[in-house]
């Protein structure tokens, strides 16, 4: 059983004459081959190309695989025709020219099938190498086939359904090896050429054996009826035809190519023009952040040549300097430095470049500038090396540290402050130590003398003795009171809290200074607000040195049939003490010096009064102390007021405060 010509049906070979015996032009089989293989290499170059820009998302795979198509596909037809003129029978073969021309059709139809499926990246590989391997398969048999139907000779042709399976499997197995070699070819960078030529080779020979298996699966069987001539190519027409055919399918394969490589250039282009727009972009943005760096920054930014010359001034040189832009670029960096000329700033640079050692480039240190008025300022100096287009700059970031300086200056005077502060103390309390012995031998002898107690004396030694015991009194009270001050300055006082009367403690100090009132003729009065709590928490030592300073120093210091009053009433959560008289008073600036240590106000009136000139600075620090507050307000001639605030539980302000602090 055979299959006619046209594939439509199985029939039995007629018996009674012998079939055509067909020969084969060697020179133009090895051309047909060498046409399928080089379709075969332009159709995987065009795959190649068009998968790359798939992968890529550069566009213009679609021409590409058209251009492949057509090679492909031009080269099935062109080796099918070329392998039919070297093909010759005893009794001549034509070609009908519809046919032969719809022959191309399937051919590249089936080749760009088989290319757009395979290089379908979303799909399983060996799925897509499956089915492209099918489908040119089956398009270089349906070219086959169909190409030998324009076949017009006296003989009908018969088809051995043996051979013509097998020339199928032969193109669908060598279309697969090919594509296989091809895609796992991309994947690999080493030998990739040597693989496109074998896949080339091995597409030409599939395209090759299915030709030459199906040639042998054909049977030629002689028959009597006249061919004639009408709609036949001859074989030179249908050389020159198949010429003209491939010339006109590489020219569609020459402009599919040249259009996309034209599409490419123009995507290429395009992109080129993008980055580099954006990179203008980013590097005017780089150049904006950068000048605003340069221009906001505190610190003065200045470069300089290899000569001195200034080529970049920032707004920081500005504020520091004085100088703008416009007045100092161009000039010499010796126009900012204290006492370096232009030309020592050049043998700087130049023992620099000589000797590389540095000691001013390459590390910070602090150096004196000058300001356009003339000012010399503190700098803090670093300088680093930059070479550009063989040319070198030396950029300076200048700071100015006046304002450092002046901490510092400041912190070494606190130092030195606190030190003799501390030596002093030391002093006052090894001297007060020592001179307390003595005077209370003085004070002991000069009592007995005044009371006559080993037998009397005479007048004049009493009154000697008398002054004695009294000049050692005061100077027993200075020691006291400068034993009291060094402690408060080396903040050596601790707190005994305990709750205390406040009546009765403001009670207690009238009547140890109501003799002393009396002698100056001065009236004391209190007046305590009936909401006073009955009890205050603080230290009552400390509270009482205080009342009896500013006690005293009032008493002291009002004229005779003067007065002094003390109240005291509840305000929130404190307690505020007013002491005031209607004494000499005192001016601001006798307020201030008043309370500094030793700050004893002379005037007319004091001047024949005794005094430590410590009481108030004691009264301000213990007040401080008890986290109070003194307020002291003076009038000169119309007496003074002295206000104390202090919280009515010192215990709970202190755990409050602990507890805030954490």
């Amino acid at each position: 059983m055979y299959i006619d010509t046209y594939f439509s049906s199985f029939v039995d070979f007629p018996g009674n004459a012998a079939p055509y015996i067909g020969a084969f032009r060697p020179d133009l089989v090895a051309l047909s081959v060498a046409i399928a293989i080089f379709g075969g290499w332009a159709g995987m170059m065009c795959l190649a190309r068009a998968e790359k820009l798939t992968v890529n998302n550069e566009g213009s795979g679609a021409l590409w695989k058209i251009a492949g198509g057509l090679a492909f596909g031009g080269a099935i037809w062109g080796m099918h025709f070329i392998g039919m003129l070297a093909f010759s029978l005893p009794c001549g073969i034509t070609y009908d020219f519809l046919t032969t021309s719809i022959s191309i059709i399937p051919a590249i139809l089936a080749s760009l099938t088989a290319l757009s499926v395979v290089s379908q990246q979303r799909y399983n590989l060996h799925l897509r190498l499956v089915i492209g391997a099918v489908l040119m398969g089956s398009g270089i048999g349906t070219m086959h086939y169909v190409g030998m139907a324009a076949m017009r000779m006296p003989a009908i042709i018969f088809y051995d359904p043996q051979y013509v399976i097998l020339s199928v499997i032969a193109a669908v197995v060598l279309s697969y090896i090919s594509l296989a070699v091809v895609e796992y070819g991309q994947r690999q960078t080493s030998y990739r050429f040597a693989r496109q030529i074998i896949a080339a080779t091995t597409l030409g020979l599939a395209v090759a054996s299915m030709h030459y298996i199906a040639m042998q699966a054909a049977i030629f069987y002689p028959i009597l009826e006249d061919i004639g001539p009408t709609g036949r190519l001859a074989d030179v027409v249908l050389a020159i035809f198949v010429g003209l055919g491939t010339l006109v399918l590489a020219g569609g394969v020459a402009t599919a190519a040249f259009a996309a490589r034209l599409k490419e250039s123009v995507r290429n282009l395009a992109n080129e023009a993008r980055r580099r727009t954006m990179a203008e972009k980013e590097a005017r943005a780089d150049q904006a952040r950068l000048q605003a760096i340069f221009d906001t920054a505190v610190e003065a930014i200045i470069v300089i040549d290899k000569q001195g010359t200034i080529r970049k001034w920032s707004e920081g040189g500005y504020r520091i300097f004085g100088y703008t832009a416009q007045e100092a670029l161009g000039q010499n960096i010796a126009m900012i430095t204290n006492g370096i000329s232009p030309q020592e700033h050049q043998r700087y640079i130049k023992r620099f470049e000589e000797s590389r050692e540095a000691r001013v480039i390459g590390i910070g240190r602090e150096v004196s500038g000058l300001h356009k008025d003339k000012t010399v300022i503190p700098l803090e100096l670093s300088v680093g090396e930059t070479k550009i287009d063989n040319e070198v700059f030396y950029t300076g970031i200048l700071r100015d540290i006046s304002v450092r300086k002046k901490i510092e200056r400041e912190l070494r005077e606190t130092t030195r402050a606190k030190e003799a502060n501390e030596m002093k103390s030391n002093f006052l309390a090894h001297m007060s130590h020592e001179m307390r012995t003595p005077l209370n031998a003085i004070l002991g002898f000069s009592d007995i003398m005044r009371a006559q107690t080993f037998g009397p004396i005479s007048e004049t030694y009493v009154g000697y003795s008398e002054d004695i015991f009294s000049s050692g009194n005061h100077l027993l009270s200075l020691v006291d009171a400068l034993l009291e001050l060094s402690k408060v300055e080396q903040n050596a006082q601790d707190l005994e809290l305990t709750d205390i009367t406040l009546p009765t403690l403001i009670s207690d100090a009238i009547n140890m200074l109501q003799k002393r009132a009396k002698e100056n003729s001065v009236t004391l009065s209190v007046l305590l607000d009936n909401d006073l709590p009955e009890t205050v928490n603080s230290d009552r030592g400390k509270l009482y040195q205080v009342l009896i300073n500013l006690i005293t120093n009032a008493v002291q210091y009002t004229p005779a049939q003067g007065r002094v009053t003390i109240r005291a009433w509840p305000c929130n959560e404190l307690i505020k003490i007013v002491i005031e008289d209607n004494g000499i008073g005192m001016t601001e600036e006798e307020v201030e010096f008043a309370i500094k240590p030793f700050g004893q106000v002379k005037n007319a009136f004091t001047s024949d009064l005794s005094g430590t000139g410590l009481g108030l600075p004691i009264v301000h620090a213990f007040v401080d102390l008890l986290s109070g507050k003194l307020e002291i307000t003076s009038k000169k001639g119309d007496g003074t007021k002295v206000e104390v605030m202090l919280p009515i539980s010192l215990e709970k302000q202190l755990a409050e405060r602990q507890a805030a602090v954490g």
